[in-house]
């Protein structure tokens, strides 16, 4: 295999499908402050790590070009698999766990890396170490300062290093069909850090740069304190916004926090809460689930191998972080055989027409399958809500009206 960094229409082919399957596993990927990616230099993007492989491939399918990852270093000890995630521009980034022989090919790694960047590839280094389904942030580890540091070093000048801290805010890390965003934020110009700063220590960088990293990632999601007030603040981040959830006071918290394992209890979405669920919109979608039908399940019986099987994988998971990747990972390894098998028996049992009617379906099957399971999930809920649970609905508002308060005071103080 050649360089990392040279083009491969291997890798390009392999893009279409990749990029094309995970669209399909979201409702949709918003983008925001791709103005802030420069382009007068070498970029790291810096994203928070939350939900596994998808966090590297939303931000793959945001980027025409290739993009460089790294990943821990213990799963590139088998020959096959270590050829296939070189292939995908995947490196190892050894840990000190992983023993004293990988790290020392750490600094390799950090070598091929700043070469790609060198070469205008991008790179990608989830700089937590580690993911977490949780609305907060990990300290962050030095290997991200580290890389950039180096690459500064080596270019002496010629070229720029930025560090672009990345949001990646998540409605929810499990469900499938739901909407994720993308933020980035200003760029670190590293260059510019390291020359305001002449005769600075080592330690002093790496401490003064991950800092600034954390504080521009924090602003950029909902980052929320890791403590025993975090489920209600998080309920009342959904129910008003992140600041008022920041800000609000521990009986405030409290209440939050038991409202949401109440709702959870009742197994009602916050969806149906912060939309209401007014007596025509459910008549309306019960009508349009009914009309619908004969495609849903044919949907269902076109896919039924892919969620059986992904159904059965997340049962055996012992990390549920893993949920939304293995449900990815059976739609890209199994949808081009389904689709295949699908067309030998359209096309060789149907008249054409409904053939192609038939195939043009099973293509949409699995996101259509998905987005039925997840809109049924709400309409279950709204009709709940909308016959039981008034005192849940008290609280919400009184919750919903305590957080807007918040809201307005912290804008009035702000001015």
């Amino acid at each position: 295999m050649g360089k990392l960094y040279e083009r491969d229409w291997k890798y390009s082919c392999g893009r279409l499908w990749t990029d094309t399957a995970i669209r399909g596993m979201f409702s949709d990927i918003s983008s925001e402050g791709k103005d802030n990616i420069p382009t007068d230099g070498a970029v790291i993007f810096a994203p928070n790590h939350c939900n596994t492989l998808m966090d590297a491939l939303v931000i793959l399918q945001d980027h025409k070009e290739a993009t460089l990852f790294g990943a821990r270093a213990d799963i590139f000890r088998k020959p096959f698999v270590n050829k296939l995630l070189r292939f995908l521009r995947i490196v190892p980034l050894p840990r000190a766990r992983d023993g004293a022989s990988e790290v020392l090919r750490n600094h390799q790694t950090m070598e091929e890396v700043v070469d790609c960047l060198d070469h205008g590839m991008k790179y990608c280094m989830f700089c937590e170490g580690t993911h977490r389904a949780m609305h907060s942030l990990l300290p962050l580890k030095k290997g991200i300062a580290r890389i950039a540091l180096l690459a500064n070093q080596r270019f002496s000048g010629r070229k720029k290093v930025y560090i672009v801290p990345t949001g990646i805010e998540y409605q929810d890390y499990f469900r499938p069909r739901t909407p994720v965003s993308i933020r980035y934020g200003e760029a670190i110009d590293v260059t510019g850090f390291v020359s305001s700063r002449p005769g600075a220590k080592e330690g002093r960088l790496y401490r003064e740069l991950l800092d600034l990293l954390r504080e521009r990632i924090s602003g950029l999601i909902t980052c929320l304190p890791d403590d025993e007030s975090y489920e209600g603040r998080w309920s009342l981040a959904k129910i008003g916004n992140r600041e008022s959830a920041i800000s609000a006071d521990r009986n405030l918290i409290t209440e939050a926090a038991g409202f949401e394992r109440e709702r959870k209890a009742a197994m009602l979405s916050s969806w149906s809460f912060s939309r209401g669920s007014k007596g025509f919109r459910i008549i309306g979608k019960v009508l349009l689930g009914l009309a619908l039908s004969p495609i849903i399940l044919f949907a269902a019986i076109a896919t039924a191998p892919m969620w059986l099987l992904s159904s059965w994988i997340i049962r055996g998971l012992k990390d549920k972080a893993f949920t939304r990747t293995a449900c990815f990972g059976v739609k890209f390894a199994m949808t081009p055989l389904m689709l295949l098998i699908w067309a030998l028996v359209f096309f060789m049992f149907l008249p054409l027409t409904i053939a192609i009617v038939a195939f043009f379906l099973a293509i949409l099957s699995h996101r259509v399958f998905y987005e039925a399971l997840e809109r049924g999930r709400v309409l279950l809920s709204d009709i709940r809500l909308y016959f039981t649970h008034k005192d849940l609905k008290n609280t919400y508002f009184r919750l919903s009206e305590k957080a807007m308060t918040i809201s307005l005071t912290n804008q009035t103080q702000s001015i």
